[in-house]
């Protein structure tokens, strides 16, 4: 049985539960379903990831997801992938300023999405090689590689990156 805050493969199993739900086995305590959210969700997505029961009590801290098996990596990723979902924009058709403003026309696969983006100095931000776009409604969008995007996307974009 561990003291420390911080879990690993050997004090920490995850599982799905008969509902589908994730359900961990914490320093020998069932616990039938867990949440997982992340301390630094854009800069450090793999890492101190809070295990926490429904009512929001924390459990403990996964200091580094990479340390667990790959099949305990999928169950991890699943879970923080539907609490963290991001559509990645493939394009970009459209930018317009207007009173503060950015309405934004964009590709998400095939998909049309219109959004628009308040405060662009802190809703369009850059992080390890990637843009995270947030609108007005607090929907966060990805530019996966502004390189891999079109050059006329790009440019559109690229006024507004600080």
């Amino acid at each position: 049985m561990s003291d420390s805050i911080y879990k690993t493969p050997e004090d920490c199993v995850f599982k799905l539960n008969k509902n589908g739900f994730l359900a961990a086995v914490v320093d020998g305590k069932e616990h039938p379903r867990v949440m997982l959210s992340r301390a630094l969700p854009l800069s450090a997505p793999g890492s101190y990831i809070c295990i926490s029961d429904v009512e929001k009590n924390e459990i403990g801290i996964i200091e580094d997801t990479a340390v667990f098996s790959a099949e305990q990596r999928r169950l991890i990723d699943a879970e923080l992938e539907a609490r963290y979902f991001c559509p990645v924009i493939t394009e970009i058709t459209s930018v317009k300023e207007k009173m503060g403003n950015l309405y934004v026309d964009a590709l998400i696969g095939t998909f049309k999405k219109s959004f628009t983006v308040k405060d662009v100095t802190k809703s369009i931000r850059q992080y390890n090689g990637h843009i995270d776009i947030t609108d007005i409604d607090g929907n966060r969008y990805r530019i996966e590689n502004l390189e891999a995007i079109k050059r006329k996307s790009r440019r559109m974009l690229e006024p507004y990156l600080y």
